[in-house]
């Protein structure tokens, strides 16, 4: 009679395999939800930083004086900024004195009235979208 190998994993063996890993990806999966929320809010506090000086710049091509507001779409329209692949909303208000107000949102995340020198820490949770109307939110 011929012997039978019978090398191989067993069920019980495959199964506390896969509840391991099953552990794993959990462990790993609640580790790199926050740093990316992290990451997104940082993209749109340097995002806003990029964009504030081009308000500046359209500000003083239109004479520069009072206070103007220019949205999102005024920036891009008027070359400016290049249009990003995120789903900007918002707008810059820009007064004489030089001082620069920024309502920017993704949709995801908002910066809500903040000063230029964003930071990931000014940005907040929020699915609005900024107000296309300066001081409107």
């Amino acid at each position: 009679m011929a012997k039978i190998n019978r090398k191989g994993f067993t069920l019980v063996e495959l199964l506390s395999v896969i509840v391991i890993l099953s552990v794993v990806v959990l462990i790993a999966t609640n580790a790199v939800i926050p740093m990316m929320s992290g990451a997104k809010k940082q993209v749109l506090a340097t995002e806003a930083n990029i964009m504030y000086p081009a308000a500046q710049s359209l500000y003083l091509e239109d004479g520069g004086t009072g206070s103007k507001c220019y949205t999102y779409e005024d920036l891009i329209s008027s070359g400016k900024i290049s249009k990003n692949d995120e789903a900007y909303t918002g707008s810059f208000l820009v007064e004489s004195s030089g001082k620069v107000t920024i309502w920017l949102s993704n949709g995801t995340n908002m910066i809500d009235g903040k000063n230029p020198d964003v930071t990931s820490d000014d940005v907040i949770d929020s699915s609005e979208e900024a107000s296309t109307v300066c001081g409107a939110n």
